[in-house]
């Protein structure tokens, strides 16, 4: 049984499949379950354990599709299956939400939510606790969705950008505009006049609150459930929750609904060094380089004439590379990829092409 003490809980989303970084990550065996950075741990051991500073352990609910029940197991041994919610279909992150936040309340009416996503790296972990253990206090007191963002230092152009509005708190702002990857002309301007912040994906609410909006707006609970009072339904309405829930939930992403549709979400500016590891780029731009502005996450390679570039290989394996500049050189199992470090795009290519002319043994 649950303590009801503690009203703090967290969500760690855990199902994608990551495939802008392959080879590395696979569908078989996806990012947030791979020591992507060379840490000594995988994504989802080190969010697991970077909330559980926070959060009573018996309170952190891992939401993964079904495939992944025992990689989140083998990583994750002092979790209990009854904190690991399966998803039978793969969806945006909104079902994954609502149905954790189902759960949540049937176990505390009184409950707030943190959710994370499984796949970034912080820098400051401290600063990260301190700037969450805040937003826990908003959440409770105000009946508001909060967001969790940065300030930017570049135009990323793959990172969502929340406008701020007027102020609602201390370092809170009421959401005025959301922007999803826009053009890099666009995103030098939001880096520029200092009104706009990066999306981190991370939000907190009082489950009550998120669940009173999301039904209001988004799904009919009464005609899911047969009444509109989700914390009390019976047992066997519980057990029927994931497939209710992901059959009748639209496909879309939290940010679709709590930042696009923006009446009830605020930001909070937030201080502590965030990457949300969902491309090469994004794992050169986390790692510390050498004097070429090299990373190299092997202990056996030798670079000749090579700057920006980024290897990441076997152990096992010896690699001597000359003359490449901002070059990406990935080997995985069966798999090695030289490319542009740049070129998500092509990425996307290489996945499909080998798909289709060569066969998913080596997605």
């Amino acid at each position: 049984m649950l303590s009801m003490t503690n009203n703090k809980f967290c969500v760690i989303l855990a199902g994608g499949i990551g495939l802008r970084l392959w080879p590395a990550s696979r569908q078989s065996k996806p990012k947030q379950f791979i020591d992507i950075l060379g840490k000594g741990e995988t994504l989802l051991q080190a969010t697991y354990k970077r909330v559980s500073k926070m959060v009573d352990r018996e309170n952190i609910l891992i939401s993964t599709n079904e495939q992944y029940k025992d990689l989140v197991l083998l990583q994750l041994p002092q979790i209990t299956e009854q904190n690991i919610l399966l998803e039978p279909v793969r969806k945006n992150t909104l079902p994954s939400a609502t149905w954790a936040t189902v759960e949540i309340i049937h176990r505390n009416p009184n409950a707030t939510v943190l959710v994370v996503p499984s796949d970034q790296y912080i820098d400051n972990e401290d600063v990260f606790h301190d700037d969450v253990n805040k937003a826990f206090s908003y959440v409770e007191k105000e009946n508001r969705i909060l967001s969790l963002g940065i300030m930017p230092n570049s135009p990323e152009t793959n990172y969502g950008y929340i406008q701020m509005d007027e102020p609602n708190g201390v370092n809170i702002y009421k959401v005025r505009t959301f922007l999803e990857k826009p053009e890099e002309k666009f995103a030098k301007m939001f880096v520029e006049n200092h009104e706009f912040l990066w999306n981190t994906g991370i939000f907190l609410w009082n489950a009550k609150t998120f669940l009173n909006y999301v039904q209001n707006r988004w799904l009919q609970f009464e005609d899911i459930f047969g009444t509109k009072d989700v914390e009390n339904l019976d047992q066997r309405k519980k057990n029927e929750i994931v497939k209710d829930v992901f059959a009748v939930c639209p496909n879309l992403t939290i940010e679709n609904v709590c930042l696009e549709h923006n009446g009830i979400t605020d930001v909070m500016q937030c201080r502590f060094g965030w990457f949300d590891i969902g491309s090469w780029l994004t794992v050169y731009k986390a790692m510390p380089k050498n004097e070429q502005q090299n990373v190299v996450m092997t202990d056996n390679a030798m670079l000749y004439d090579c700057c920006k570039c980024l290897v990441k290989t076997s152990k096992d394996k010896l690699v001597v590379i000359q003359g490449l500049d901002d070059f990406l050189v990935v080997e995985d199992n069966n798999t090695l990829v030289i490319c542009k470090k740049n070129d998500e795009k092509s990425i996307r290519k290489f996945v499909n092409d080998v798909m289709l002319n060569i066969g998913e043994q080596y997605i």
